[in-house]
């Protein structure tokens, strides 16, 4: 009985109520000192640098807040290296002062990759292998084989190029392929720009 006397004895609640009063104070005083020293509230909205160049982009001054750091660079044909091609944080997202933005631009290079090797593919599956290696395909020559419709030789710069050779991305692939033991047929003339070649698919 006497300890629920002192529970609601005007002693205990004067106790109680300063006690909620000092921690309600040191509460709000912790959260205001967190959102000012987290910078809470005050953000930046994150421009599109996409298109420029990116010596431009640190020039101007409209974009001090943010600190662009190039990450990486890529080959992109037509289009003037150091142009910022990605960026991350994405475009208009939030962020605070001096953010950093990673940046990938246009390299003054291109890259090098591995000449594939399409010897006796079709020539479908090996025009689709060059375009996903970044190469193109050049002239295309017929030679009297009975392997139809399949490459026979591969050409770079009018010299054959070996499997794994390192090229530029970009380079023109120029492609032998074989007439089938048939022949050429009449209804199936050679593509634009494509020439026979009387050589055999065993000449090296």
């Amino acid at each position: 009985m006497d300890f629920f006397r002192f529970l609601f004895s005007k002693r205990f609640l004067k106790h109680l109520l300063l006690a909620l009063g000092a921690t309600a104070v040191l509460l709000t005083v912790t959260m205001m000192f967190l959102s000012w020293y987290t910078g809470h509230g005050n953000y930046i909205v994150v421009p599109d640098l996409r298109g420029r160049l990116v010596e431009d982009a640190r020039a101007d001054q409209n974009y001090t807040d943010f600190d662009l750091v190039v990450i990486d660079s890529a080959y992109e044909m037509g289009v003037a290296p150091g142009t910022i091609l990605t960026q991350d944080p994405m475009v208009n997202s939030k962020v605070k002062h001096n953010r950093k933005i990673y940046l990938t631009v246009v390299s003054s290079v291109p890259d090098k990759v591995a000449m594939p090797d399409l010897k006796f593919l079709t020539l479908r599956q090996g025009s689709s292998m060059l375009e996903s290696m970044g190469l193109k395909l050049g002239t295309i020559s017929y030679t009297r084989s009975f392997d139809e419709d399949a490459i026979q030789q591969q050409y770079f710069e009018g010299k054959p190029v070996k499997p794994g050779t390192k090229i530029f991305k970009g380079s023109i692939i120029d492609l032998v392929v074989g007439l089938g033991s048939k022949g050429l047929p009449q209804d199936n003339p050679p593509a634009s720009g494509a020439e026979i070649d009387d050589t055999t698919s065993n000449e090296q």
